[in-house]
C-alpha cells in the first residue's frame, strides 16, 4: 500500500512538475529569448536558428546524458528518469506549439517564468523524480570526480548558458533576464520546500545500528553524519541520535531515504539560518 502511495505521488508530482516547466517555457521564456539555464536554456538559444522546437532539442541533448547514466548507474536507477525525460520533452514540445507567448515584457516574463519553474522544481523534488538534463549530468560528474561539487558545476553550466544566450542574441539584457528567472526559481523552490531557512538540521532518533542509517545517508546525500548516544527516558532503552545538515531542497530526499531505512525512526527537522564549514565551505 505504501509503495502504491509513493508511486502515485511520484507520478502526480512528475506530471505537475512537467506541466509547470512546459508552461513557463511556452508562456513566458521561449518567446522572450530567456535562456534560464539547463538543457531547456540551450534549446531556447538553438531553436532561434534550427527548425526544431525546444522540446525536441532538449530530448536530443538529453539522450547522451541518459545513456551515460545507464552505463554508470545501471537501468534500475535510470529507467524512471528516462521515462520522465521523454514525457518532459514531449509536454514542452506540444505546449510550446499550442500556446502563445503571454507577454512581450521580458522582466514580467522572467519573473513569472521563474515562479512556474520554481513550483515545478518543488513538485519534482517532492516526488523524488528527475527529468535528466544538466542536473543529472552534474550528479554523474560529481560521482566520478567528488572534488567537483554539484552546486559549483550547476552554477558554471548555467553561467555558460547565459553567456551563450548573450553572444547568440547579441543582447546583454537577455542574460540579465535569465539571471532574474534563475534567482526567482531558486527563491520560490526554497521557500515552498522549507521556508526561508538557508539550511536544515535533521535529527534522527533510531534504535537501529547507527551505521545502517548513517552509511546510506552519507553515500546518497554526500553529507557528513554525526552520532550521539542517548536513552529514551520513557522506555529506558538506548537510542542512537544522528545529525545531518542539508540544504532545504535535500530535506525531502532525506525523509524518503529514512522511511526506507527505518520507518520507526523519530525525525526532527529544524531550519538553520546559515551552514558554515565542513562540506558547506565549498557551497556543495
Amino acid at each position: 500500500m505504501k509503495k502504491d502511495s509513493r508511486f502515485l505521488r511520484s507520478w502526480c508530482c512528475l506530471l505537475g512538475g512537467n506541466l509547470l516547466y512546459a508552461l513557463a517555457l511556452a508562456l513566458f521564456l521561449t518567446g522572450n529569448n530567456i535562456a534560464a539555464g539547463g538543457l531547456a536554456g540551450i534549446a531556447v538559444v538553438l531553436c532561434s536558428f534550427l527548425p526544431l522546437g525546444v522540446g525536441m532539442l532538449t530530448l536530443v541533448m538529453n539522450i547522451p546524458i541518459l545513456v551515460s547514466a545507464v552505463v554508470i548507474k545501471g537501468w534500475r536507477y535510470t529507467i524512471g528518469t528516462i521515462v520522465a525525460a521523454f514525457l518532459y520533452s514531449f509536454t514542452v514540445e506540444i505546449l510550446d506549439r499550442m500556446l502563445p507567448t503571454l507577454t512581450n515584457e521580458p522582466l514580467v516574463a522572467a519573473i513569472f517564468g521563474g515562479v512556474l519553474y520554481g513550483i515545478g522544481m518543488t513538485l519534482l523534488t517532492i516526488g523524488n523524480v528527475s527529468v535528466g538534463g544538466t542536473d543529472l549530468l552534474c550528479r554523474l560528474l560529481n560521482e566520478k570526480i567528488p572534488s567537483l561539487s554539484v552546486a559549483r558545476l550547476s552554477l558554471f553550466i548555467d553561467g555558460g548558458i547565459v553567456a551563450l544566450a548573450i553572444l547568440v542574441f547579441g543582447n546583454v539584457e537577455v542574460g540579465l533576464y535569465a539571471i532574474v528567472t534563475i534567482f526567482v526559481c531558486s527563491m520560490v523552490a526554497d521557500r515552498v520546500l522549507l521556508g526561508i531557512g538557508r539550511g536544515s538540521i535533521c535529527l534522527v532518533v533510531t534504535s537501529k545500528d547507527s551505521k545502517e542509517i548513517a552509511d546510506p545517508l552519507m553515500e546518497h546525500m554526500g553529507r557528513a553524519v554525526t552520532r550521539w548516544g542517548g536513552n529514551g527516558m520513557y522506555t529506558g532503552e538506548e537510542r542512537n541520535i544522528l545529525m545531518v545538515a542539508v540544504r532545504p531542497r535535500e530535506v525531502f530526499e532525506v525523509k524518503i531515504l529514512l522511511k526506507e531505512l527505518d520507518p520507526e525512526a523519530f525525525v526532527v527537522v529544524v531550519p538553520a539560518n546559515e551552514l558554515i564549514g565542513g562540506h558547506f565551505s565549498s557551497s556543495k
